[in-house]
């Protein structure tokens, strides 16, 4: 926990190391993208039976599919790189 995400993450991508991962709120991950500190999306799909959901990307149009890969269940994880 932290008050100050981006602040935060920013530090975190001076340190030498691994990835770093976020698993947390719709919010945050759209406050850390806005921020520019995000490289890639990497996120699991599952199927389904509601018709509607919230939108996770908006309008975004800063996004580059570079890897899908589909399981037996129906779940696809797809990849994305932030284009800068």
């Amino acid at each position: 926990m932290t008050r100050d995400p981006v602040a935060t993450v920013r530090e975190l991508k001076e340190r030498s190391g691994k990835d770093i991962w976020l698993w947390g709120s719709l919010e945050l991950m759209r406050s850390l993208m806005s921020a520019g500190v995000v490289d890639v999306v990497q996120m699991l799909v599952c199927p389904v039976s509601r018709g509607k959901g919230t939108r996770v990307f908006e309008d975004r149009q800063d996004l580059r599919l570079i890897e899908a890969t589909s399981f037996g269940n129906g779940v696809a994880l797809l990849r994305y790189e932030i284009k800068r």
